[in-house]
């Protein structure tokens, strides 16, 4: 594991490390001030990351990389992998206002990660893997208070 400031890298990455990814983007929020924003961005962190775990790299170890940084009032959180190619915004969502016998099962997730993000967008590139880009607009509590 390899871990800056602003980017956590983990080789081969497993369902047991998710807490340590966690933290890693709840310390970096607390440090720029942002710790009220921390159920939102646990939230989509935590479906985004056991979603490259889980079926990325179908239950094995594989690269990982979370990187959080912060312009001018946008948090943006990219996570890339090297497993199987998935953009979650071609996942159908669910019907949230259907009765719970009759949903589909899945895609709850991926809801609540759009829900709690203003952008979520996927790119794929063969030698580069996937990149998923969760974005949110913050208010600055910490840089503000020192102008």
């Amino acid at each position: 594991m390899n871990m800056d400031a602003d980017k956590l890298v983990i080789n081969k990455v497993i369902l047991s490390d998710l807490p340590r990814i966690i933290e890693f983007v709840v310390r970096w929020l607390q440090d720029k001030g942002l710790g009220m924003y921390r159920f939102a961005f646990e939230t989509a962190v935590d479906e985004a990351s056991t979603n490259v775990m889980k079926y990325a790299y179908d239950g094995n170890s594989g690269y990982f990389e979370i990187s959080c940084s912060l312009r001018n009032d946008e948090v943006i959180i990219k996570i890339k992998d090297h497993g199987k190619s998935f953009d979650p915004n071609s996942a159908p969502l669910p019907d949230v206002k259907a009765d719970l016998d009759s949903r589909m099962i899945g895609g709850l997730g991926i809801y609540m990660m759009k829900k709690m993000m203003d952008e979520v967008s996927h790119s794929y590139d063969a030698g580069a893997g996937n990149v998923l880009t969760l974005r949110k607009r913050v208010h600055n509590i910490k840089d503000k208070a020192s102008q």
